[in-house]
């Protein structure tokens, strides 16, 4: 995958964040399940999109996000008139999925419908930011269970929003943290 990012983009790209399919001898754990190209649905069923990449923290060897393509529903649906057709990816915090491998799909614990259509998203050609995460992990915490624990104030300054990488601290949140194994690159 060829990202282009312009020079602004780049000093706030988390530098520690690489998609899996980037790096150089990493690949999912031969004990778990690779679900790229797997079905996103919410716990109530709806389908939302498809797992398109693995975003992987290469300092912890972790998979932090699951970057999921929406589906075009979800894209129309948005009431806040902040998106257009190219934002169709999402990062989802690997702390809110359940791989059903039976079904072929990822399973999204927490966020109701109505709530994924105002979800931060961002132009796969433009790629995230550091902005971008911290922007979706404020988002979580409106309404999610987990957002009890994220430190969302230290996070609002443009020392973090603009920085090309998040310290270890962010990720200590629920949010990034799964029980299961199948999150080691």
């Amino acid at each position: 995958m060829n990202t282009t990012v312009n020079d602004d983009d780049r000093i706030r790209a988390n530098s520690r964040l690489k998609f899996l399919d980037e790096i150089s001898g990493y690949k999912v754990h031969h004990d778990d399940v690779d679900p790229r190209g797997y079905t996103v649905k919410l716990q109530s069923g709806e389908s939302i999109g498809e797992v398109e990449g693995l975003l992987a923290d290469t300092d912890a060897k972790l998979v932090r996000y699951v970057e999921v393509e929406i589906d075009d529903d979800i894209i129309e649906r948005h009431d806040r008139d902040l998106y257009n057709e190219k934002d169709r990816h999402v990062l989802v915090p690997v702390g809110l999925i359940r791989i059903d491998q039976d079904d072929r799909s990822v399973v999204v614990s927490g966020i109701p419908y109505d709530r994924f259509n105002n979800y931060p998203r961002y132009e796969r050609d433009r790629g995230y930011t550091t902005s971008h995460e911290i922007d979706t992990t404020d988002y979580l915490s409106d309404f999610h269970e987990f957002g009890k624990n994220h430190d969302r104030s230290r996070y609002a300054t443009d020392n973090f929003r603009n920085a090309d990488r998040l310290d270890d601290a962010f990720y200590d949140s629920n949010f990034y943290r799964n029980p299961s194994a199948h999150d080691r690159p």
